[in-house]
């Protein structure tokens, strides 16, 4: 039976982490890697999937993501990261913390080169 302690508990923390992730002025890589363990985490357990099996569909060990999940590893590689979104089915998703350049900077500064700065007119047609 679920107690209304853990419920509270569990509000706050969600409330915590939403606040968190808002405001970038003072979230540090650490509360980051914790947001994204706990994430990965809910995620690994809606699959109904225990950390070693999640280990065996991945490759990365038992003891770094139990580590990660609990908070203790914060220095998770990024390949052992991204292995671990497969088996999750957030690959993808990775993509879009860095979205891709319209125009690349180079390709940006030619272009803006062949803007005009002012316009000037021929006025060869006198006022009356």
């Amino acid at each position: 039976m679920i107690s209304y302690m853990s419920i509270y508990y569990y509000i706050c923390k969600q409330i915590l982490i939403y606040e968190t992730m808002i405001n970038p002025n003072y979230i540090t890589n650490r509360e980051i890697m914790e947001v994204l363990a706990d994430r990965l985490k809910q995620y690994r357990l809606a699959m109904r999937m225990s950390q070693r099996e999640l280990a065996e569909k991945s490759g990365v060990g038992y003891t770094t993501i139990s580590r990660f999940e609990q908070g203790k590893n914060a220095n998770l590689t990024l390949g052992n990261f991204i292995s671990l979104l497969r088996v999750a089915g957030l690959e993808e998703r990775l993509m879009e913390a860095i979205p891709e350049l319209p125009v690349a900077p180079l390709a940006l500064r030619e272009i803006n080169k062949l803007i005009p700065k002012r316009v000037r007119r021929k006025d060869n047609a006198k006022k009356p």
